[in-house]
């Protein structure tokens, strides 16, 4: 099997603007951080309200302005525990994934991922108005995928710096699939931490989905003949 071509720069660009955000977060006053989280953060009540004004008038600016936090509030955090946390985890698991897929692909699934994880918290929680902010939702999405593409592929050993010598798949896998089981328990169990398992859920199966498809309909380049 020949070695995968692979760089960080993806993976270092999204921790980069994922920090900045925070930044900017963290210089606002009191008042303009909460405002600015819920406008960013994906609050279900605004986005559930949103979603009927679809219904009845079509897709106008407002609706538009609403639906960004499927975007936007996988890039807000709430502490600096939270953040670092959650860039750990990115780190690792966006860095297999990158030399599975290729640049694009992970681009494709952080998103997508992202996006479902935000769907399915709003969906579990419809007249909460607490925005749900973090990246924890995505992240989930790229335990999903790759735990997906050990099962599918031969994917090749990462070595991913601090950790010591190239990673093996199935133990990262195993961790995958063990963070599932425990974000489905409390998520189920409705946990009341202020941890949105709906989103870990939603954004590990986003990920697994779109990881189904990938292996589905191609081949990696990086696989020997």
């Amino acid at each position: 099997m020949a070695r995968p071509r692979w760089n960080r720069f993806e993976v270092v660009a999204i921790i980069v603007v994922t920090v900045a955000v925070f930044i900017h977060q963290e210089s606002q006053g009191p008042l303009r951080r909460l405002v600015f989280d819920d406008t960013y953060g994906a609050v279900p009540v605004n986005m559930w309200d949103a979603w009927r004004t679809f219904q009845d008038v079509g897709l106008r600016r407002d609706v538009l302005l609403a639906a960004l936090p499927l975007l936007t509030a996988n890039y807000l955090h709430a502490d600096v525990a939270h953040i670092g946390g959650n860039m750990l985890f990115f780190w690792v698991f966006a860095s297999v994934l990158s030399a599975t897929v290729g640049r694009a692909l992970l681009l494709a699934i952080y998103i997508f991922a992202g996006a479902v994880a935000v769907v399915v918290y709003v969906h579990a929680n419809p007249t909460s108005d607490a925005p749900m902010i973090g990246a924890s939702g995505a992240i989930a999405g790229l335990e999903g995928a790759y735990f997906t593409l050990v099962y599918r592929w031969e994917v090749p050993h990462v070595r991913v710096w601090p950790l010591e010598g190239p990673i093996a798949p199935a133990r990262l896998a195993f961790l995958a699939i063990c963070n599932f089981v425990l974000d489905t328990g409390a998520f189920v169990g409705h946990a009341r931490e202020h941890i949105a398992y709906g989103a870990h859920v939603g954004g590990f199966l986003g990920g697994a989905f779109a990881a189904m498809l990938i292996s589905t309909l191609s081949d990696p380049k990086w696989r020997g003949a």
